[in-house]
């Protein structure tokens, strides 16, 4: 089965690496040649800026008949106004192409400004302009199909540590659960879909078990051995992001239930 990566840095890389250990015929994008050399051995890698008009004698080969994974992220940055004609390109050419799957990796930054539990079927603020970028992306995609959204909750893994991150920091809503989702858990539902593809829809990936912030970066702090982050004394009881659908959609068991499982496997 061929699988192609685009956008294939911190998450990407480590998808490559195990699809190749798998046996998948894997493709792997970056924007530059010199970005191409940190590639994991076995993949392949390609320039694809898609910020620019695609050289499509040499993508759309890439892309006919492929699941891609689309792994682009917005950016914090001047680039979010390129994220959503990327995401727009993508897709034409995955039509071009005849592409058979696109997985995308959203975020659950998505439920931004909502309280409480959330689920995939949670109104979104669309007035919120991260909420609405990741929106637009996310309909940008699906301008193909079948396109399946992940909506992936706080990234931790090997070389993101979320202590690390948090050290000696003053932080907000210390009672708020915590969202948080390690890569193994990620690529795992990723390979369990490459077994059921073609199929479409949104779904969340979070550690379903509820910690709050505050335990779990006083946690964070010593399995980093890092100074602990300070709570700010307020009583937001922020959000829960609900990962049940696709636990009962595709009988999909996290290896990391509670997102303090997790940290031992962040070094």
């Amino acid at each position: 089965m061929k699988v192609v990566i685009i956008g294939c840095g911190w998450l990407g890389q480590q998808l490559a690496a195990d699809l190749t250990a798998q046996g998948y015929q894997v493709y792997a994008s970056r924007r530059s040649s010199s970005a191409l050399l940190y590639l994991p051995a076995g993949a392949t890698g390609f320039v694809l800026d898609l910020n620019a008009p695609a050289d499509q004698p040499t993508v759309t080969p890439i892309l006919h008949d492929a699941i891609i994974i689309c792994a682009i992220t917005p950016g914090r940055d001047q680039r979010q106004q390129h994220y959503i004609t990327a995401l727009q390109q993508l897709a034409e050419l995955a039509m071009l192409a005849g592409s058979r799957q696109l997985i995308h990796f959203s975020s659950t930054g998505i439920y931004q400004g909502l309280q409480g539990e959330v689920d995939e079927a949670a109104p979104l603020h669309l007035t919120e302009p991260r909420v609405s970028l990741l929106w637009q992306g996310e309909q940008a995609l699906q301008q193909f199909q079948p396109t399946l959204i992940l909506r992936l909750a706080g990234l931790m893994g090997p070389g993101r540590h979320p202590g690390c991150f948090t050290a000696g920091k003053t932080l907000p809503d210390a009672i708020a659960p915590i969202n948080m989702v390690h890569s193994a858990d990620i690529i795992a539902a990723v390979k369990l879909l490459l077994d059921v593809t073609p199929c479409g829809g949104v779904f969340n990936l979070s550690c379903p078990l509820t910690i709050l912030r505050q335990d779990f970066y006083q946690q964070a702090a010593v399995s980093a051995g890092k100074a602990p982050a300070i709570f700010a004394d307020d009583s937001s009881k922020g959000r829960k992001v609900n990962a049940d659908k696709f636990i009962r959609q595709f009988n999909f068991s996290y290896r990391f239930a509670a997102a303090s499982d997790a940290l031992a496997y962040c070094s």
